[in-house]
């Protein structure tokens, strides 16, 4: 018994080597502020999946902006783990970690806790790295205008003016929506999230789409609709308060589609099956 727990000490001990090894390698690559950004993530990949249990299965992308990076062997499966890059307000682009195939579950998942964490704090990490970069690069095309008009710079290495909190407030809260949303009492299969803060781009005035999937009964539809005006009156006091913009109505814009306009792929029912712009569900009965 004393050898198991000195043994699964032991383990442990050796995955938490592994991590800081993978933090402090990540730490010496970003430091160099001369090397170009593009090198350093795709760098990072190849970097980043020494830290989790199982290396030889695991595979790394890294998305910034319009480019994306990854492992030569990376590919979507059923078991990954992901972590948004923030610089400032922006989303400026996502870790995504695969395993390739599956090792072993941990307490019915695939990866262990401290590799949730691991993989946040380097998010964490590389977005405040770009972001002071960017910074840095701002600033110095902030002075060179002031000393000579028209002079050329990297648009991709300066700071992004918009704001990602429009479209992330409204996302949290169709999330919360759907967690007290009863699927059976207003008779639906499923909602989903379309338009613009599904997109990612919604601004201070655009509305919530959210598509309900009917069963066909009318009367819980008029009640669905009901009830999601009162969230949506409420949401529009919500973000008038937060931004000064006021919607005529509701801030939720609800579109109730059934299976015969799927079917027919009708309107807004064409996005449920859409290759391009699919919606996204948010709670759809198994």
């Amino acid at each position: 018994m004393e050898n198991k727990i000195r043994n699964v000490h032991l383990e442990k001990l050796i995955e938490r080597e592994k991590e800081l090894n993978c933090l402090y390698t990540i730490e010496s690559l970003l430091i160099n502020d001369k090397t170009p950004l593009d090198k350093v993530l795709q760098e990072l990949t190849y970097t980043i999946p020494p830290g989790w249990q199982y290396p030889s299965v695991c595979e790394c992308r890294i998305t910034f902006e319009d480019k994306s990076f990854e492992t030569e062997d990376f590919l979507e499966t059923e078991y990954m783990h992901s972590a948004d890059i923030i610089t400032g307000e922006h989303v400026a682009g996502k870790i995504d970690i695969a395993y390739t195939q599956l090792i072993r579950l941990h307490r019915g998942i695939a990866f262990l806790p401290e590799e949730e964490k691991l993989l946040n704090t380097i998010a964490s990490i590389l977005g405040r790295t770009i972001f002071r970069r960017k910074l840095k690069s701002t600033l110095n095309y902030l002075k060179s205008t002031r000393e000579e008009k028209g002079q050329q710079y990297d648009e991709d290495m300066v700071l992004n003016p918009d704001s990602d909190q429009h479209w992330k407030w409204r996302y949290k809260i169709v999330e919360r929506i759907a967690e007290h949303l009863d699927l059976d009492r207003f008779g639906l299969k499923g909602m989903y999230l379309i338009g613009s803060t599904k997109n990612a781009c919604a601004g201070p005035g655009s509305d919530i789409d959210i598509l309900a999937h009917s069963d066909g009964n009318n009367k819980k539809a008029e009640d669905l609709k009901l009830w999601m005006q009162g969230w949506g009156l409420c949401l529009n006091e919500l973000n008038f308060i937060k931004s000064g913009y006021r919607s005529l109505d509701s801030l939720i814009d609800l579109h109730i589609i059934t299976d015969e306009d799927i079917q027919n792929n009708d309107s807004y029912a064409c996005l449920i099956n859409t290759v391009t712009d699919r919606a996204r569900p948010i709670k759809v009965k198994n």
